[in-house]
C-alpha cells in the first residue's frame, strides 16, 4: 500500500543506497561491452553547485542512462577543478589567511576545497546523477599535478614551451597574467582628450582616452597618406609636462577617422602599440606596475593609481593650456571578464612569463576539430573563428599560490633547468638546484599554471594515459565531450590542442555544446 504522503528525502536516500550497493552505475573495465566514455566538465570548487551545473549535468546524465539502456559499458567519471583565483579569494576573505603565508595559505585552500567537493558530491547525489564515483579526480591531487607537469616537460622537450619577457595581459586587481580567452570587451563611458604637442613651434594634436599613459610615450604616428600631417613626419614632437621629445612616424595602421588622425604610441596601451614597438624597434618605458600604480618613470605622478594619474595629469594639461577639448566617449574597454566579480580593465605589461606555442599548430587544431562531430554543427565555427584570430601564444603562467607549480628552475646565467620526471609532482618554489652550465644555484620557478593547463588534460586523466595502456586504449578518445558554448575557446580549444600534441590524434568523437542558464 502506498504511503498517503510522499516523503521525497527518505525515499531518495533509500534508492541511492540501493543503487550504490548494486553498483548499477559502475564502469566495468573488463567487460566485453562497447565502452561509451564521457569527459564531463569538472566544476570549479570555490562554492556550491548552482542551477547552471544542474542544467549541464542533468542532460549529461540523460545521455549516460540512455547509452546504458542501449547496452553500452558507460564510463562516467566526475572530476573537480580545484585550483584558481576564486578559491584563493574565498580563503583570504572568509578565513583571513593571506597568500604571503604560503604554506598555511595552501593548506587552507586544500581544506576549503575538500569541504566544497564533499558538498558538491552530496548535491550531485541528491539529483540522482549517475556518475561512477570510483573514478572521480581532483586537479589538486598529487597524481593529477604529476601528469600535468609531465605534459609540460614533454612540451618543453618539443620546444613548445618557452619563457620570455613579453607584454602580457595583466589584471592589476588580481595581480596576475591572463590569457586572451580570459578577457573581453566591456562598453564604458569615457573621455577623449585632445592634447596639443609642440613641433618646432607648430601644434600637432593627438586624441587619446588615456592621458596617464603619456609618461611611456615613445613615438607619435600619423597615416602616410594623410596630407594634413605630411610636413610633420620625421620631426620630433615635444610631450607637454614631461618635457621630452619623441619621433613622429607614419604607418598604414593609423585610423585617419579616429579623433584627429594622430595617435601616440605608449608602451603599452594596446596591441597596436606592441606591434609598432616591435616593427620600429622603439624603446620601452614601463610607467605602470603590477598593482596598477604609476612607476618612477611617471615622475611626480609616481605612486598614483591609474585613475588618480589620469585625473591629475589631465588637470595639469588643462592648467598648462595643452588640452584643446575633451569629449564624452563610449568605447570598448578590454577587461578581466572571465571572473564576473572582477571585470577590471587590463593593462599590457612587459613581464617574464611562460608560453605554450599554439599559433603554429592552428591548422592542425582545426583539422582535428573537424574530425569530431559537433552538436549543433555551427558551434565548430566558433572554434575555427577563435583559432584563426589568435595572434599571441598561450600565456600559461599565473602569479598565484594555489595551482600546479611550473616544474623548472631558472639560473641567473639564463639556463632553464627542468625537473626530472622521477621527481614529479614537484614544487620548485623556495628551492634551489645546481645549474649544469655555470654551477651556480638556480632559483625555483615561483609561478603556477593557468587552470586551463590543468583541465585541458582531462581526457588523459580519465583514460589513464600515462599509467595503464590497456585502459587508455579502451577509453580514449572520449566518446563524448559535453560542455558550454562559452568555453569553446578555452576548454575545448586547449584540450584539442594539448591532446593532439601528446597523443597524435583527436581526443573526442562527439562534442555536445549547450547554452547557459540566464541569471536575474
Amino acid at each position: 500500500m502506498l504511503d498517503k504522503k510522499y516523503e521525497a528525502e527518505r525515499i531518495e536516500k533509500k534508492w541511492h543506497k540501493k543503487w550504490d550497493k548494486a553498483g548499477i552505475y559502475n564502469f566495468s573495465p573488463d567487460s566485453d561491452k562497447k565502452v561509451y566514455s564521457i569527459d564531463t566538465p569538472p566544476p570549479f570548487t570555490s562554492g556550491t553547485l548552482h542551477m547552471g551545473h544542474i542544467y549541464n549535468h542533468v542532460w549529461i546524465d540523460i545521455i549516460a542512462r540512455y547509452k546504458r539502456m542501449r547496452g553500452y559499458n558507460v564510463y562516467l567519471p566526475q572530476g573537480f577543478d580545484c585550483h584558481g583565483l576564486p578559491t584563493e579569494l574565498r580563503v583570504e576573505k572568509e578565513l583571513g589567511v593571506r597568500r604571503e603565508n604560503r604554506d598555511e595559505f595552501l593548506e587552507k585552500c586544500k581544506e576549503w576545497t575538500d569541504t566544497a567537493i564533499k558538498r558538491m558530491i552530496d548535491q550531485f547525489r541528491a539529483i540522482g546523477y549517475s556518475a561512477d564515483w570510483n573514478y572521480s579526480y581532483r586537479t589538486m591531487d598529487d597524481s593529477y599535478k604529476a601528469l600535468v607537469q609531465k605534459t609540460l616537460l614533454i612540451f618543453y622537450k618539443k620546444n613548445l614551451l618557452y619563457r620570455e619577457k613579453h607584454p602580457v595581459i595583466w589584471c592589476p586587481k588580481c595581480e596576475t597574467a591572463l590569457a586572451k580567452a580570459e578577457v573581453g570587451y566591456i562598453e564604458k563611458e569615457g573621455k577623449l582628450y585632445y592634447i596639443d604637442l609642440d613641433v618646432d613651434g607648430h601644434k600637432l594634436t593627438i586624441a587619446t582616452t588615456r592621458p596617464e599613459m603619456m609618461p611611456s610615450c615613445v613615438a607619435v604616428f600619423v597615416h602616410p597618406k594623410d596630407e594634413r600631417y605630411e610636413k610633420f613626419v620625421g620631426k620630433k614632437a615635444k610631450l607637454p609636462i614631461f618635457d621630452r621629445e619623441v619621433p613622429i612616424m607614419a604607418d598604414d595602421a593609423v585610423d585617419r577617422e579616429f579623433g584627429t588622425g594622430v595617435v601616440y604610441l605608449c608602451t603599452f596601451g594596446d596591441e597596436q602599440d606592441i606591434a609598432w614597438q616591435k616593427k620600429y624597434d622603439l624603446p620601452v618605458i614601463e610607467s605602470i606596475d603590477e598593482k596598477g600604480n604609476m612607476t618612477k618613470a611617471a615622475g611626480r605622478y609616481a605612486g598614483l593609481s591609474i585613475e588618480e594619474a589620469r585625473k591629475k595629469i589631465s588637470e595639469d594639461l588643462i592648467e598648462g593650456g595643452y588640452i584643446r577639448k575633451i569629449e564624452k566617449f563610449r568605447h570598448n574597454v578590454l577587461s578581466h571578464t572571465e571572473r564576473g566579480s572582477c571585470k577590471t580593465p587590463i593593462e599590457l605589461l612587459p613581464m617574464e612569463q611562460w608560453f605554450i606555442r599554439v599559433r603554429e599548430s592552428i591548422s592542425d587544431i582545426i583539422e582535428a576539430a573537424k574530425e569530431m562531430n559537433w552538436y549543433p554543427e555551427y558551434m565548430l565555427q566558433r572554434l575555427i573563428d577563435w583559432s584563426e584570430a589568435m595572434d599571441w601564444d598561450w600565456i600559461i603562467s599565473r602569479q598565484r599560490v594555489f595551482g600546479t607549480p611550473i616544474p623548472f628552475w631558472i639560473c641567473s646565467c639564463g639556463e632553464i633547468i627542468p625537473a626530472d620526471e622521477s621527481e614529479l609532482p614537484v614544487d620548485p618554489r623556495g628551492t634551489r638546484k645546481k645549474c649544469p652550465r655555470c654551477g651556480k644555484q638556480a632559483t625555483g620557478e615561483k609561478d603556477v599554471c593557468d587552470c586551463w593547463v590543468d583541465s585541458s588534460v582531462t581526457p588523459l586523466i580519465i583514460s589513464r594515459w600515462d599509467s595503464d595502456p590497456g585502459f587508455f586504449n579502451r577509453t580514449y578518445p572520449s566518446s563524448l565531450r559535453p560542455q558550454g558554448y562559452e568555453i569553446i575557446r578555452t576548454w575545448a580549444f586547449y584540450t584539442i590542442y594539448r591532446n593532439l600534441i601528446l597523443t597524435g590524434r583527436p581526443c573526442f568523437k562527439d562534442l555536445v555544446i549547450n547554452g547557459m542558464v540566464s541569471g536575474p
